[in-house]
């Protein structure tokens, strides 16, 4: 054991000692090395993956990294483990922790040093098209990965021609700059060893530590029993609520593979149970799936714990589907679940007899066919969506038909499950899966040229591409009445997730079945007339509601708001409309961010430069040492990075010093406060949107300059002869794209001569060397991108410091400047 005090620091923190396997894994991560840790559900591998990172904070370790980016496939099990973690560690003082969904947006900026995300948000941010961001901020939280410690938890959950070769594609390029724990309970033996040999981990299973199957308790019978649960195949029958209630005891769990048929069992249940009041109460029959606002998902998730968790006496139904079968610590004595591959299974019957001392009985059904509602009528002569279409009418939807029926097939050879039995089925059901899986990512080099093009268009089509092929459209139900035309602000609503085809299906049934000929029954939003600009902002979140008509919806791509009269929304979630209860989706609550006025305070450009470096001292530099160290070795040489980031800060807004912009501010700012004063070099000035848009625009200040690409002139030659042409290159793209990705080129301008000593005065304050250039006469390319891994990389290291400090320091300047 490399530090011997980890035991009890470990037992401090979480009441329990750890396992052996779990000592391995912190002494392989604090090694310096990675990890692949696979064990089945339920044996304490997130504790495993999470107590190294709070061990290497608490002992001020300089050589781990010092964020955590834990990331999970399931919006579901990221809200659960978030929960779980944040309340044991919360106890212990350690409160920088957050999550990032899209149902959660604590921290769109990836700046806590614990996240939990998404793999969707987390790949997103390193393709650079983070998905809560605008196309303007693009390129700011790639860097948030360079340096961290990212756990991929349920890693076979993942795409393996999308998400999952897209994360060993990151993880090839990222190599030493961070620390990786990739956790599994059902990849194969061939699988792990690839990523073993391909990535370089070490792998962590119960199979080399055979004490601790016989100690974790959640692996153990009940003491009257010889196993922890059987299995029951059937065949010839599908899952239906008379199975469900005459198997009842206490808690019961179905999960099945189609939200249609999660609802239809959820409300055929509760029609039944109302003549048997006997058995459970209404409010003890939960469904859950994709189809439910977040607020009431968060409440049905709470409520699940309660009645499904550790020491429950509750008597409980759950109806869901794949939402739930990983990550959620629930359990339950009797599961019915649809055939699904033998990973997806094992992950689902991981909901069974999950806790010390219990026994569980699983049945699992085949899906004979799908039931005619669920079919998708639309037709088409579009081969694409006829394609589209024949995937959706299949009947294991959203399974392989193959891996359902041979999953079927091996479980049928067995009367139990156990860790033994488990390993058997997934090597026998996947194996030559898996290698097909390996072929093709080792054929597609990882998605690395996909990768690649997100960084140079940072354009979110890239999604569909690199991380995940669904094909859904964002729901909004609203009183179409009386909104129609009308102006709407279009973040400010929940949104709930369809697929495409299901709600085309839809769209056809209601557009048929019309209550007046008038009627608007879908919109969309679109851009008024009336939009204007102002500084860097567009006003851009007040649209007007046009009508979509339902041929339009195939080709449309946004949030489509629907007529709430025609859908509704009860305890079994979005459907076409029956009852009319008239439901309307809830207004979120909104981010700080987006509730704020858009307000400027005056400084000078010396003031708002001296505040980004202290802004850099202050949040960035001391969480540095890490990837510093490992850039050194990364990079191939030692070099001054805290020096790059300083020039880069420096110089961001060096182009406004341009005579032309400093006349247009100074102008605005002489009328807005009635005070003159011509010596002032000003970096921004003061204004308030609610009161001063026509006055900006009085004095043309839509027309000032552009001034990034200015600045980036002026350290392409710095650093060119001072360094290399690698590093002038990165640092010139970080002030270059200090706004926006897409900014390549240098207006003309001619810096004033009072410009000049202000920016003399910061180099010599920081120890920056170079000739400053006064004017260029003409517009510049600067068309210099990035080329190899560890330029783009860098880049993106340096975009982001740049950035938040220029946020941070732009808003809140009484903090970070000190005269």
């Amino acid at each position: 054991m490399i530090f011997p005090d980890y035991i009890s620091f470990y037992k401090n923190h979480t009441s329990f000692a750890p396992y052996d396997y779990q000592i391995k894994v912190a002494e392989i991560l604090l090694a310096g090395k990675n990890v692949i840790l696979s064990v089945p559900t339920g044996a304490g591998k997130t504790w495993a993956s999470i107590m190294p990172f709070i061990f290497s904070k608490k002992k001020g370790l300089v050589n781990f990294p010092e964020k955590m980016i834990y990331s999970l496939p399931l919006r579901t099990l990221a809200n659960s483990i978030h929960t779980d973690v944040t309340n044991v560690l919360r106890n212990k003082s350690f409160e920088n922790i957050s999550i990032q969904t899209g149902e959660y947006n604590d921290d769109k900026y990836f700046e806590k040093q614990i996240v939990f995300s998404t793999i969707d948000q987390t790949l997103s941010n390193f393709l650079c098209f983070p998905l809560p961001l605008s196309q303007r901020q693009a390129n700011i939280n790639a860097g948030s990965l360079i340096g961290s410690y990212l756990v991929f938890d349920e890693f076979h959950l993942l795409d393996p021609k999308l998400s999952m070769a897209t994360s060993l594609g990151m993880l090839q390029i990222l190599k030493n700059l961070c620390r990786v724990c990739i956790m599994t309970a059902t990849l194969t033996d061939d699988y792990i060893q690839f990523i073993k040999e391909k990535f370089d981990f070490e792998v962590v299973s119960l199979k080399d530590f055979p004490n601790d199957i016989e100690k974790i308790k959640s692996l153990k019978p009940a003491k009257d029993k010889s196993v922890k649960k059987n299995i029951t195949v059937f065949s010839d029958k599908t899952i239906n609520v008379k199975d469900i209630i005459s198997r009842h005891k206490n808690r019961t769990i179905v999960i099945c593979n189609r939200v249609e048929k999660a609802q239809q069992i959820y409300n055929d249940l509760v029609a039944s149970l109302e003549k048997d009041n006997d058995l459970l109460s209404n409010d003890n029959i939960i469904c859950l799936h994709s189809r439910f606002f977040d607020k009431d998902r968060k409440a049905k998730e709470l409520k699940l714990k309660q009645l499904f968790g550790k020491d429950s006496n509750e008597s409980a139904i759950l109806i869901s589907t794949q939402v739930i079968e990983a990550g959620m610590d629930i359990s339950c004595e009797t599961m019915h679940t649809e055939i699904s591959p033998i990973n997806s299974f094992l992950q689902r019957a991981g909901r069974c007899a999950r806790f010390e001392n219990e026994y569980g009985e699983v049945f699992v059904y085949d899906i004979l066919d799908l039931d005619e509602k669920e079919k998708i009528l639309e037709g088409t002569n579009d081969e694409a969506d006829i394609e589209e279409i024949r995937k959706l009418n299949n009947k294991y939807l959203p399974y392989d038909k193959k891996l359902c029926s041979d999953s079927l097939v091996e479980l049928s050879k067995h009367e139990f499950i156990d860790e033994k039995v488990a390993s058997k089925l997934v090597n026998a059901v996947l194996g030559k899966e898996e290698k097909q899986i390996i072929d093709t990512i080792t054929q597609r080099i990882y998605n690395k040229n996909k990768i690649k093009e997100s960084w140079k268009d940072c354009d979110k089509k890239h999604y569909r591409e690199t991380i995940r092929d669904i094909q859904n459209v964002d729901i909004v139900l609203i009183d179409m009445k009386n909104l129609q035309g009308k102006k709407i602000i279009t973040w400010q609503y929940e949104t709930i997730s369809v697929y495409k085809w299901s709600f085309i299906n839809w769209a056809k049934q209601v557009s048929a079945n019309k209550m007046d000929e008038d009627d608007w029954i879908f919109g969309k939003a679109e851009l008024s007339s009336d939009s204007c600009f102002d500084f860097e902002w567009q006003d851009k979140d007040t649209r007007l509601l046009r009508q979509l008509q339902s041929d339009d919806i195939k080709n449309y791509y946004d949030v489509i708001f629907v007529d709430n009269r025609y859908f509704d929304y009860t305890k079994a979630g979005l459907l076409v409309s029956k009852n009319n209860h008239n439901e309307i989706s809830p207004i979120k609550q909104c981010d700080k961010e987006e509730k704020q006025i858009n307000t400027y305070k005056k400084d000078t450009f010396y003031q708002h430069n001296k505040g980004l470096i202290n802004c850099f001292e202050t949040e960035f530099k001391p969480y540095l040492k890490f990837t510093f160290q490992e850039l050194n070795s990364y990079w191939g040489e030692k070099i001054d990075w805290e020096y790059l980031i300083k020039v880069a800060l420096c110089f961001h807004d060096y182009g406004k010093l341009n005579h032309k912009w400093q006349e247009i501010v100074k102008g605005f700012q002489e009328k807005k406060s009635g005070i003159n004063n011509p010596n002032e070099i000003l970096a921004h000035t003061d204004y308030d949107e609610t009161t001063d848009k026509e006055l900006a625009k009085e004095c043309g200040m839509k027309n000032k300059p552009p001034h990034a690409g200015i600045g980036a002139c002026q350290v392409y030659q710095m650093l060119y002869d001072a360094f290399s042409e690698e590093i002038a290159i990165v640092v010139t793209n970080a002030v270059l794209k200090h706004h926006a990705p897409d900014t390549n080129s240098a207006d003309n301008f001619n810096i004033c001569k009072a410009g000049i000593c202000e920016m003399e005065k910061l180099m010599k304050e920081y120890g920056i060397d170079g000739k400053l250039a006064h004017k260029l006469t003409k517009e510049n390319d600067l068309g210099i991108m990035p080329s190899q891994d560890r330029e783009w990389l860098l880049y993106m290291l340096l975009v982001r410091i740049l950035r938040l400090c220029d946020q941070k320091a732009t808003e809140s300047l009484e903090k970070y400047y000190i005269s």
